[in-house]
C-alpha cells in the first residue's frame, strides 16, 4: 500500500555533540547548534512532534514531524533529549539490539571514533520520559540482499529483545544503512511491525518510509526544502538535482564549445583577409 500523501515528514539523525574527537562521524555527528537550530525551526514554524504510535492512533495534523535518531547513543542524554524534554517534543530511538551497551563498532572498523550505546536502563528511561522505542535489526548491517529468512530472524529478535524491555509493543523498524529489503512489506509486517523507515527509497508505502538527513551544512532554506512535499515524494530528488546540473554543464560546455568554433572561424577568416590585402 501506498503511503498517504499527507504523512508527517521524517527526519533522521545520529549523534550530537561538540566534541572534536567526533568530527570524523559527521556529517551523522551534528554540532549542539545545529541540533538548536533544528528544535528552533520546528518551533517557529508550529511544527508539532509526533512518533508513529501517534500515527497508529490516527493523530495526525498538517504541520508535524517525526524525529528520529538511529544507532541511539548515550551521549543524547547529555543535550539532545533534555533539549527535546524542555521544549516538549518527543522523538522515535532506533537501536540495533546486539549491540545494547555496546558500541558503534561499524564505525570503528572503519577507523572512525568510537560511541557508547545506551543499554536497557536507557530503553526504559526513554519510554519513561515520553520517547518512543524502535528496532534498528538485531545486528547493524545490510538487509537488502540478505536471505528472507536471516532479514526475518533480525526483525524478529530485534522486537522480541525491545519489547521484553519496555513492556509494550515495538511498531517501527529503521532498516540499518537504508537499505530495505526484498519484500520489505512482507517480512516487516509478518515480523509484527506497523512501518519500516529508510532514506531513500524508489516508492513510498508503509514498510519503506522516505527520511530526509539533517547535518551541519543546513540552513533554514535546506530545511524547508527538505521538509517539502516536493522533496519527500520526488523519487531520489538529490539525484534529480545531481542529474539537472550535470545537464546544465553539458549544455553550457555545447554552448561555449559551439561559440568558439565561431570565433575560431571568424578569426581565420579575418587573417585571411588580412593576408589578402598586403598584395593589393
Amino acid at each position: 500500500m501506498l503511503l498517504r500523501r499527507n504523512f508527517p515528514t521524517i527526519v533522521m539523525l545520529h549523534y550530537v555533540s561538540d566534541d572534536p574527537a567526533h568530527d570524523d562521524l559527521r556529517p551523522w555527528n551534528i554540532s549542539r547548534n545545529s541540533f538548536t537550530r533544528l528544535l528552533d525551526f520546528l518551533q517557529q514554524e508550529n511544527y508539532r512532534t509526533l512518533v508513529f504510535e501517534d500515527i497508529d492512533k490516527g493523530k495526525r495534523r498538517a504541520k508535524s514531524i517525526i524525529i528520529t535518531f538511529d544507532d541511539c547513543p548515550k551521549l543524547l542524554w547529555d543535550f539532545a533529549i533534555p533539549e527535546l524534554l524542555k521544549r516538549n517534543m518527543k522523538a522515535v530511538f532506533y537501536i540495533p539490539t546486539a549491540q545494547l551497551g555496546g558500541f558503534n563498532h561499524w564505525n570503528v572498523v572503519e577507523g572512525k571514533p568510537r560511541m557508547d550505546l545506551m543499554d536497557g536502563d536507557d530503553v526504559k528511561k526513554l519510554i519513561e520520559v515520553g520517547m518512543e522505542v524502535g528496532s534498528h535489526a538485531h545486528d547493524h548491517i545490510v538487509l537488502r540482499g540478505m536471505d528472507s529468512r536471516e532479514v526475518a530472524r533480525q526483525l524478529t529478535l530485534s522486537k522480541s529483545i525491545l519489547e521484553s524491555i519496555i513492556m509494550k509493543p515495538v511498531i517501527s523498524v529503521a532498516y540499518p544503512y537504508g537499505s530495505v529489503p526484498v519484500n520489505a512489506k512482507r517480512i516487516t509486517k509478518e515480523a509484527g511491525y506497523r512501518f519500516g523507515v529508510a532514506v531513500k527509497t524508489t516508492q513510498q508505502t508503509r514498510y519503506a518510509i522516505r527520511r530526509w538527513i539533517y547535518d551541519d551544512m543546513d540552513n533554514t532554506g535546506t530545511l524547508r526544502w527538505k521538509m517539502s512535499r516536493a522533496y519527500t515524494w520526488y523519487r531520489d530528488s538529490e539525484d534529480k538535482t545531481a542529474f539537472l546540473i550535470k545537464r546544465l554543464s553539458q549544455q553550457a560546455y555545447r554552448f561555449y564549445a559551439g561559440f568558439k568554433n565561431i570565433l575560431r572561424a571568424n578569426f581565420t577568416l579575418i587573417i585571411l583577409l588580412a593576408e589578402d590585402t598586403q598584395y593589393i
